[in-house]
Order: structure tokens, then C-alpha cells, then sequence
């Protein structure tokens, strides 16, 4: 092992320390992507003979203009985020508050497409023909609810293999809802209700009695052919949605841009056709932000929204009209 090896497993140690004090004050995910940034700034620093702990100015300037040629503008901020962290649980002076750094940033920012990819949607329409794609066993079951479920609340993946049996809350009616407890924009773990419908709620009770218990993940994985008492991965739920997107047979470049989030697009998109304004809408998604949700619906087929308008029709048109 040469001297730059060392140097960097030494760096990478301290930064798996410093982060580890910030276990339970973030949600995994966010430690997981924080560990994965720092490693790549680690390596990029040593294979550019540069000190990352601390870091100068300089250096976080040239590793943004670098990064900019392979990751996308929400991964150079994460990247910057988790740089910024690692200095203040280090005690170190945060280097990218200078403003080398941010012209850097702005610098790269302005020299890329900033607009964010948009998963393709999951509407209703394209939610009842994957429903359709499963096998009539208790995985098809677990994943027939899984994809009525998650369109039904607008959950995000994370949000849906967190939920529990014992926050569903049924109606005399058969509708229901579902306690989200924690999300993205709510760390705090503040909650918000998610609506199930009447169908949903018939595919839910169906899993339950599977399970056989009345508390518990919802949607379990599954192993040496039975439900374990652990959850789904995250990304189960994309590999879930794809394999259906291909027995449906969807062109590729569709299956290629499905995944957990579709079906939270695809909802949304959805109750925007039927005519609910913003704010419900911001309230049935857990949204805070307006911005946010103008973007979901912008992509909507622009033949569905004339369907939509009440203008009548050229066609419906008389002289006398005129």
C-alpha cells in the first residue's frame, strides 16, 4: 500500500467517525449519501495531492468544477452539504461559505441544464394495467398493494416501506387512511395522513391476513418463501414497478424512467385533471412547497389537459354562434 492509499484510508476513518455523531439527528439515507460524498471528495483530493480535512477554498473550487462534468447540479450540492458538515463536526472553518466557492458553484451551475429529470408517471390509467401484470400469489398480492397504495397517498418509496399495519385506520365505508409518520420534508417525524381507497383497502386487508399479524411493516420482504418481519429496501420498489412496467410490455425509454416516484407524479398529475386546486393538493402529497408541485403537473400530456377545458370544440361550433 503506497502513501497515498494510507492517506486516504486515514481520511476516510476520520470522516466515518466524525459522522457517526450524527447518528439518529438524520435519517439514514441522508448519512448514506453524506459517507458516499465525503469518499468521493476524499478521493479526489488524494489523487490530486490536496488536504481534505481541512479543505481550502481553492480546493472545493477546483472539485466543483471537476464534478460538474459527471453529476448532475442537485449532486454537487449534496456533495457541498455533506463537505460543509463534515468541517463543522471537525471544528474546522467551513470552506464553502468563501466566495471562490460560490462563483465556482454559479459558474458550473450556469454551464449545465439545471432542469431536474422528471420520473415518468404512473396514472391512474397505467396504475390498473401494472395491477394487472402480477402473478396471483402473495408477492403479486404485496405488490398489487404496494403500487395502489403508493398512488393512492403520493407516498415517496421511503415513506411507503416504513409504513405500518397498526397506523391504518379503516372506515365504516371501506376507505381509509394510513399514518405517514416521517418523509423527507419532515424529519421531525410530525406525520401526515394518507387517503386508501376502497379498493386499496380490500388488496391491504388481503395482505394482512397473509401476514397474520396486526402489527408490523406492511410490506415485508420476502425470504425462504415467506414473509420475513423486515421491511422492503427502497429500491425494491423500483425493481418492483420496472418488472411490471416490462410484463405490460411500456417502450423502454417509459421503463427506463419509472420508479418509486411515479406513481406520487402520476396521482398528482391526475387530481390536477380532476380539477382540485393547488392546495389540496399540496396537502394530500405532504408538499411545502408550491414550486414543488407546479413542476410535477407541468409535464402532464398536453392532448389530456384539451380533453379538459371547458371550451367547447371547433366542431361544436355553429354560424349562429358566431
Amino acid at each position: 500500500m503506497n502513501k497515498l492509499d494510507k492517506d486516504q484510508k486515514t481520511f476516510e476513518e476520520v470522516a466515518h467517525t466524525a459522522f457517526s455523531c450524527l447518528d439518529g439527528a438524520y435519517s439514514d439515507q441522508t448519512l448514506i449519501a453524506y459517507r458516499a460524498d465525503i469518499k468521493t471528495f476524499v478521493s479526489w483530493c488524494v489523487a490530486n495531492s490536496r488536504l481534505p480535512f481541512p479543505a481550502q477554498p481553492q480546493t472545493i473550487a477546483e472539485f466543483i468544477s471537476h464534478e460538474i462534468t459527471r453529476c448532475a447540479p442537485s449532486t454537487i450540492r449534496r456533495r457541498l452539504a455533506a463537505i460543509r458538515k463534515i468541517h463543522a463536526v471537525l471544528n474546522y472553518p467551513n470552506p464553502c461559505c468563501n466566495e471562490h466557492v460560490k462563483l465556482a458553484l454559479r459558474r458550473a451551475l450556469r454551464a449545465r441544464d439545471n432542469r431536474p429529470h422528471q420520473a415518468f408517471p404512473i396514472n391512474a390509467e397505467l396504475r390498473d394495467q401494472l395491477l394487472n401484470c402480477f402473478a396471483n400469489d402473495s408477492i403479486g398480492l404485496r405488490n398489487r398493494a404496494l403500487i395502489a397504495l403508493g398512488y393512492d397517498t403520493m407516498a415517496r418509496r421511503s415513506e411507503l416501506v416504513a409504513m405500518r399495519i397498526e397506523d391504518i385506520q379503516k372506515s365504516a365505508k371501506g376507505s381509509g387512511k394510513i399514518l405517514i409518520r416521517r418523509s423527507k420534508n419532515d424529519p421531525l417525524g410530525k406525520g401526515r395522513y394518507g387517503i386508501i381507497t376502497h379498493e386499496t383497502m380490500t388488496m391491504i386487508e388481503e395482505l394482512k391476513a397473509i401476514l397474520g399479524t396486526h402489527e408490523g411493516y406492511l410490506f415485508r420482504s420476502f425470504t425462504h418463501s415467506a414473509f420475513s418481519s423486515m421491511p422492503l429496501h427502497p429500491q425494491e420498489v423500483n425493481r418492483i414497478i420496472k418488472k411490471a412496467a416490462k410484463r405490460a410490455e411500456l417502450p423502454i425509454k417509459h421503463i427506463q424512467n419509472l420508479s418509486g416516484h411515479s406513481m406520487r407524479i402520476g396521482a398528482a398529475q391526475d387530481m390536477m385533471l380532476r380539477g382540485l386546486g393547488l392546495l389540496p393538493l399540496m396537502v394530500a402529497g405532504g408538499w411545502k412547497s408550491s414550486n414543488v408541485v407546479t413542476r410535477y403537473v407541468e409535464n402532464i400530456d398536453i392532448d389530456l389537459i384539451a380533453e379538459k377545458l371547458i371550451y367547447p370544440s371547433f366542431k361544436d361550433f355553429k354560424l349562429s354562434q358566431l
